[in-house]
Order: C-alpha cells, then sequence, then structure tokens
C-alpha cells in the first residue's frame, strides 16, 4: 500500500510516543488517527477509519501492557510488523523559558516514574497529567510559569515547545515494543517471528507438553507470559513469541502439536522480526 494512502490509528494525543513509533516505522508521509483508548484503535481498523494501528504491547521497564494482550484475543487484526522504539523524555517549556525557572513539570505517571531521580535531584516538583502529548498540547495552548512537561522530541516539534533537557530518564534502556496491526497478514520477509495466544488444559505437564512441541524442533522462545481467562477463574491464556515464520514446515507441525494439545489456539500473526538500524 502507498504511503500516502495510509491512516495509522495510535492511542493518545497528536506528539505522543505512539505516533513517534508511527514515523519510525513508516516516515512522515502517512496521516495518523488519535485515538483515546487502546479498544479506539481495534475500533478505528474495524470502521475503516484506519488501515493500520500501532498497539504498544511491552515495556523493558515496566513489563506487557496487559490491556493491549486483553484485546488481541477479542479482535482478528493481523500482525504486521514489530516497532521496538527507544523512549527519550524530553523537558519542555513555553518558548523562552530558562531552565533555572522551572519548578514543577507535569506528565503521564509512567513518564514521571521513569524520571523521578533525575526530578527529585533537580528539584522539580511532579504533576500527573493524563497524557504526555496531552500535558504538552495544554501547555503550548495555555503557557503556565515555573511549568514544563515531559514528552517526546515529536511533541516539542508539534507544539512548538522548547526543549530544555534531554534523555531525562533515570535508565537509559527503557524501549517499548509495539505491534503493527492491519486487516491482512504481511509479506515475508526473513528473519520472522510468530505470535500466538493459547490455552492449556487443565492436567498435569499440559504446558510442557505444548512447551516441548518448539523445543523438539529447536524452535526459539522469544517471550512467554501468562494471564488470567476473564471467563474461567484459575485458568490462564499464554502468550507467545518464537523465532520462525507460520509457513515454515517445522513451525506448521509444531503449531499443529500445539493445537492438538490445547483447549484453544489464536495465531495472531508473523511478522518481520525487529532489526535495529544504525
Amino acid at each position: 500500500m502507498d504511503a500516502q494512502q495510509m491512516i495509522i490509528a495510535f492511542q493518545g494525543e497528536h506528539g505522543a510516543y505512539s505516533e513517534q513509533a508511527v514515523r519510525q516505522q513508516f516516515g512522515p508521509e502517512p496521516a495518523t488517527l488519535p485515538c483515546r483508548s487502546f479498544l479506539e484503535i481495534f475500533m478505528a481498523l474495524q470502521e475503516g477509519r484506519a488501515t493500520h494501528g500501532m498497539l504498544p504491547v511491552e515495556n523493558s521497564l515496566a513489563g506487557t501492557v496487559i490491556p493491549a494482550y486483553d484485546l488481541l484475543v477479542d479482535h482478528d487484526h493481523h500482525v504486521q510488523a514489530e516497532v521496538i522504539m527507544r523512549v527519550e523524555h524530553c523537558l519542555l517549556a513555553s518558548p523562552g523559558t530558562d531552565l533555572q525557572e522551572i519548578k514543577r513539570v507535569k506528565s503521564h505517571y509512567q513518564a514521571l516514574g521513569q524520571c523521578e531521580q533525575t526530578l527529585r535531584r533537580m528539584g522539580i516538583e511532579p504533576i500527573t497529567h493524563y497524557d504526555t502529548a496531552g500535558a504538552a498540547r495544554d501547555l503550548a495552548a495555555n503557557p503556565e510559569a515555573n511549568t514544563a512537561v515531559i514528552a517526546s522530541e515529536l511533541a516539542a516539534k508539534t507544539y512548538n515547545l522548547d526543549i530544555l533537557v534531554r534523555n531525562l530518564e533515570d535508565l537509559d534502556f527503557n524501549y517499548t515494543r509495539f505491534f503493527v496491526l492491519g486487516h491482512t497478514p504481511p509479506e515475508r520477509h526473513d528473519p520472522s517471528k510468530t505470535s500466538i495466544i493459547f490455552t492449556t488444559r487443565h492436567v498435569p505437564g499440559a504446558l510442557h507438553e505444548i512447551l516441548s512441541e518448539l523445543a523438539s524442533r529447536n524452535i526459539n522462545l522469544t517471550k512467554i507470559e501468562s494471564r488470567p481467562r476473564r471467563n474461567r477463574p484459575w485458568h490462564y491464556l499464554f502468550y507467545l513469541d518464537f523465532a520462525g515464520h507460520e509457513d515454515d514446515p517445522l513451525v506448521q507441525e509444531a503449531l499443529l502439536g500445539i493445537l492438538k494439545r490445547s483447549s484453544f489456539l489464536k495465531v495472531l500473526g508473523s511478522y518481520p522480526a525487529f532489526q535495529a538500524h544504525d
């Protein structure tokens, strides 16, 4: 699909980190559609208001984005790619503001938490806002003395704010993994990765038997996580990522074995594994 025909839905306001992930993956040409919630991303795809969705599924510090995975169970969109983006928090203020003037900062609670030690060292009071880019938008619309926000570099460009400090985060290995969602499977590009969701039968050794379908074929497991099933107390869904494509003969054998041993199996998609570029 031509980039100019794409509309990519993301959660947050313009300038959000998710929109920055869109730019990282697709460049500046595709149109973007801000959504108030993860559910709205799926609804925008379902209703044809968007061609793709950019969904955060995991953070290297905060772990799995649980609501995102819960929605993947309930909707039948294909994972077309994974995007891994370095999260770089910037301290933003109205044009002409000096860093020494800043006494308080507004942002989403997760961003504030990831910059907690730095803010304490700088003597800046954190104030919770519902969204990082939303805080930037509100500050641009209604400048406040002695006030800054924590948001992305894209938010600074979007709302014409000055970047007072880059890399404000306490830890420099802060990465977020996104799924690009679409209506159809992507073209194959190796190396590939496959994501599935399954449930086991409630018997001893059930999970071991399913994982042995991968191990016996030398298929590398890259992620596993369990979540309670919402409709069956004390039963669990397992989210699994592994190297390989569902068209590979060994992967097909493994998926057939998992299907036989599980009580539910959903293949979210096979997609190009993220490749870092210099």
